[in-house]
């Protein structure tokens, strides 16, 4: 039995590599949201972010992304202004022109979405992630920072009647040396988390936008939380008879904190929803281990 021999395949040349540029505009051009993206806004001229979430109806966070991916330096087909304005590139003109002639390509279609698969799960997660009150507070930024400080101050005074002390998002059942210790605590948290947050999105994913929003934007986070305290305040009988039942609301209200934090850095900093998430568990994790040190220092002084 004779075997067929292979040719070696040669390397490819200089000429027959793809360049960066290649590399970025054939993949854009290969996804279908974003071929979407690209006409829409080449027939529009300028756009905003409330027209391409008005339009495409996804979540902020995969616009962001989509967008970041069209905006690649390598081959930007579409360009933001200061006033956060949306516009076609002449590159991405020249694939808008190509996409609207090839009438005879029939791109593959994506499979549906979560959203589009259960519109309810959507219509929950953008309630609970309190979106709709953060493009109240980015479009209205008159009453941003007087209506923050007001929920501030009515979290710490909550705070301040319950025997908890606020680390980061993690509310631990400690001695309370004085009367004002968990409305500090939490006021710390606050002020250091998004302070982490802002430093995190400046130096690891350039966004330097929306300072004064996000230190608004993020005291909604801790809304769960001030739930929390309050039901402990009232002293449900249900849960002092059941402690699961006051661990199980304990952890719902802090993956509800997590989830609104990650929304408030999604609707501020204007980016991706991968990239606000990785800067909620890295602040998460840091949390973590300042409450176990803090544990710690008590069990052994």
């Amino acid at each position: 039995m004779t075997t067929k021999k292979t040719q070696p395949t040669e390397p490819p040349t200089d000429t027959e590599k793809e360049t960066p540029a290649e590399v970025a505009l054939f993949r854009n051009l290969g996804h279908p949201l974003r071929r979407k993206i690209i006409r829409f806004v080449s027939e529009r001229g300028r756009v905003n972010y409330s027209d391409l979430r008005d339009t495409f109806h996804i979540e902020p966070g995969t616009i962001y992304f989509h967008l970041e991916q069209l905006m690649t330096p390598d081959a930007p087909l579409i360009e933001q202004t200061k006033e956060r304005i949306y516009q076609i590139t002449s590159l991405g003109r020249l694939a808008a022109t190509f996409l609207n002639q090839a009438t005879d390509i029939t791109p593959s279609a994506a499979p549906p979405s979560t959203s589009q698969r259960h519109p309810r799960l959507r219509r929950l997660t953008y309630y609970l992630g309190l979106t709709p009150l953060f493009r109240y507070l980015t479009t209205r930024r008159d009453h941003l920072i007087l209506e923050s400080i007001i929920t501030l101050g009515a979290l710490a005074y909550l705070f301040s009647l319950v025997p908890l002390i606020l680390v980061g998002f993690l509310p631990l059942d400690l001695y309370v040396l004085f009367i004002y210790l968990p409305a500090l605590t939490f006021l710390a948290s606050w002020f250091l988390i998004t302070l982490t947050t802002e430093g995190i999105a400046r130096f690891r994913y350039q966004s330097t936008e929306g300072f004064r929003a996000l230190f608004a934007a993020t005291v909604y986070a801790w809304l769960p939380l001030g739930l929390y305290a309050l039901i402990l305040l009232l002293n449900a009988p249900l849960l002092n008879a059941i402690p699961v039942l006051s661990f199980l609301l304990l952890f719902i209200c802090i993956t509800w904190t997590l989830w609104i934090y990650t929304q408030a850095v999604i609707h501020t900093k204007r980016i991706a929803m991968r990239k606000a998430a990785l800067t909620t568990i890295i602040i998460t994790n840091v949390t973590l281990i300042a409450s176990l040190a803090l544990l710690l220092l008590m069990l052994f002084p």
